[in-house]
């Protein structure tokens, strides 16, 4: 959900997308998956296979279990040979000695301090998103068409419209993310006038963009002078024509509309007779650009709505961008500050177009490369904000995980090692930062943070202990876990490297590489720092917890491992209780249950495993491994 804070659509329904899978995956654990384990052990766990004609073992897989457990006594069961690899081989080696861990931490700094060099040289992206791999033979004729062959002085240029009777869009109610199509509604300007004044000041801001030098380098220039479309110079030339102003044996119609003679006369439109002259206008040829009709070449230029003119616009044709390619954004950026100067120059008080029109004007490009430089900066920001509020999130988990503020402190540590660590292969790899990556990049913290939590709370939770028998116990208890997991994930990924999509094959190799990185520094870099710093664990404890229960009532003790047995009232799948001890005897049946009028507690074998039981109406509680007793 950190994407939530970009605007950029894409970004936000992936965050989302992402944050329901989630959502989702973890009610169906809770649910259905503990639902089905409970039917099967239920239902189906005594009949061997399911009473299958090609298994021939029978029995309780669980009561074989617990009675393993019961016949080991002290030693415990041994457990698989992953679990009892990362318990005493990776454990081992992290617990061994010093010189180990920093040598493994030295690789993990060393490695990292190489990402954050790569990170930094992490650039926007300099053209369109990819649709497919650049090896796929559709992609190359697009990029050898868009990248391949020279500018030529021809070519079509990027037009920036300098727009009067318009505002910003109306954008009360848009949400992209349930409605794509709704992208606001467009304002006019009440106020906007297109009088006689108006068309002067518009005719005069034209040629002044076409002759004014200072524009030399920024718009493109044609036969001498700035490529700029300018109704007004077909429109008044039109009227003049249509007020007979035009004598046909001296030159061409065209001829004389681009030689500007009929500037001569009184071109300007006057306001009633707007709604006669501009549908003639519209119907007619142009001059400027013979294979085209008046109304095509103006469409976005003069905004005719059938009775009045509600905007007026003016193209300039840039010099450097053109519509087709996408240049880097520090070099678009500089080209747009340029014609907002204009705009700022047209907008000014002292502006007599702005003044006559009643006005403001708006700078804009309807070819989105505009949109698309401010999406880069966009990028950028929207990858550090989410990577650090990721890792701020991250670390208020751990914490209450843990309770422990140095390990959320260390495991969030460990998931901006992962992020830079991504981030910098992701350099290596030829990636730059794009929709796809931006994307990525605000996730990390949220793939990452698994394998590290695991591990901590583990842990966290180990039986009492110094720091090298906590760190065995969460290898014995997450080890395997965590490996099942990362092998899962990566295996996952893999068929994601041959999609042709780009975004699919991004983000398998994006997946594959937050997973390795994770699993390595949860293992390996984040378990050495506990080890190495061995910061103790303050245990809480209970006011109920105590190595001694005294009944005075009923004159009971149970110290030590050692209670006075009762009247025994039931048995039943090897647990026997026994209720209102009165008699001094020691002890001697395992399994034992007594109850005062305020505790109820039970001697078992120290390697009992904890569990609860709830039978005759009580909670009974079997007690930990320390051989003490539990209430």
């Amino acid at each position: 959900l950190c994407t939530l804070i970009t605007p950029i659509v894409n970004i936000r329904a992936f965050g989302i997308f992402a944050a329901f899978v989630i959502l989702l995956d973890y009610i169906l654990v809770m649910t259905l998956f503990c639902t089905a384990v409970v039917i099967y052990h239920n239902k189906f766990e005594n009949q061997g296979c399911f009473k299958s004609c090609c298994c021939t073992k029978n029995g309780n897989p669980t009561e074989d279990a617990r009675q393993a457990l019961l016949q080991s006594g002290e030693a415990g069961v041994k457990g698989d040979r992953v679990t009892e690899f990362f318990k005493n081989k990776v454990a081992g080696f992290v617990n061994k000695s010093s010189s180990n861990r920093l040598i493994l931490l030295t690789i993990f700094a060393a490695w990292t301090g190489f990402s954050i060099y790569n990170v930094t040289k992490l650039e926007p992206t300099k053209e369109t998103e990819q649709l497919l791999d650049e090896d796929h033979p559709l992609q190359k004729s697009f990029s050898i068409l868009g990248n391949q062959f020279p500018t030529a002085d021809d070519d079509q240029g990027l037009e920036v419209h300098y727009v009067w009777g318009l505002e910003e869009i109306d954008r009360t109610g848009v949400n992209l993310l349930l409605d794509p199509k709704n992208y606001g509604k467009p304002q006019y300007v009440e106020t906007f006038d297109y009088n006689k004044q108006c068309q002067t000041e518009l005719l005069a801001v034209c040629e002044d963009l076409k002759t004014n030098t200072d524009y030399s380098e920024l718009i493109k220039r044609e036969d001498g002078v700035g490529s700029i479309k300018c109704f007004i110079e077909e429109l008044g030339a039109f009227y003049v024509y249509e007020t007979g102003g035009y004598n046909g044996e001296e030159v061409e119609y065209c001829a004389w509309v681009k030689s500007g003679s009929w500037k001569t006369e009184a071109w300007q439109v006057p306001p009633s007779e707007i709604a006669t002259i501009v549908p003639k206008f519209l119907g007619e040829q142009s001059c400027i650009d013979e294979s085209q009709s008046i109304s095509a070449l103006y469409s976005n230029e003069f905004g005719w709505d059938g009775k009045n003119v509600k905007y007026a616009a003016i193209t300039a044709e840039s010099n450097l961008l053109d519509p087709f390619s996408i240049k880097p954004e520090s070099t678009t950026r500089g080209e747009y500050d340029q014609f907002a100067m204009i705009q700022n120059t047209l907008t000014d008080s002292n502006s007599a177009v702005s003044t006559a029109c009643t006005g403001q004007v708006i700078m804009t490009d309807l070819s989105e490369i505009f949109i698309f430089m401010n999406n880069q900066t966009i990028y950028v920001r929207s990858a550090i904000l989410s990577s650090f509020l990721g890792i701020g999130i991250a670390f208020g988990v751990l914490l209450l995980a843990t309770c422990s503020f140095h390990i959320a402190l260390f495991a969030s540590v460990n998931i901006a090692c992962v992020l830079v660590s991504v981030v910098g292969t992701m350099v290596l790899l030829g990636w730059s930062l794009g929709i796809n990556e931006s994307v990525l990049i605000g996730i990390i913290a949220g793939f990452s943070v698994d394998y590290v939590v695991h591990l901590a709370h583990a842990y966290k939770s180990a039986p009492p202990g110094d720091t090298d028998s906590r760190i065995r116990a969460a290898f014995g208890d997450m080890g395997i876990s965590v490996l099942n997991g990362m092998i899962t994930s990566v295996a996952a990924s893999i068929p994601l490297f041959f999609c042709q999509l780009q975004f699919f094959s991004k983000f398998g190799t994006f997946l594959c590489m937050v997973i390795v990185f994770s699993w390595l520094f949860a293992n390996f870099a984040f378990m050495s720092v506990l080890a190495q710093l061995k910061i103790p664990i303050r245990e809480r404890k209970n006011k109920d917890d105590d190595d001694s229960i005294d009944d005075d009532v009923l004159g009971a003790t149970i110290d030590g491992g050692k209670a006075i047995p009762g009247v025994k009232v039931a048995e039943e799948d090897g647990w026997s209780y026994e209720r209102n001890p009165t008699l001094q005897d020691p002890v001697n049946v395992t399994h034992s249950m007594y109850e005062t009028p305020t505790t109820t507690a039970m001697i078992t074998k120290p390697s009992a495993p904890t569990n609860t039981q709830n039978m005759m109406g009580y909670n009974y509680d079997e007690n930990d491994e320390s051989g003490e007793i539990s209430a």
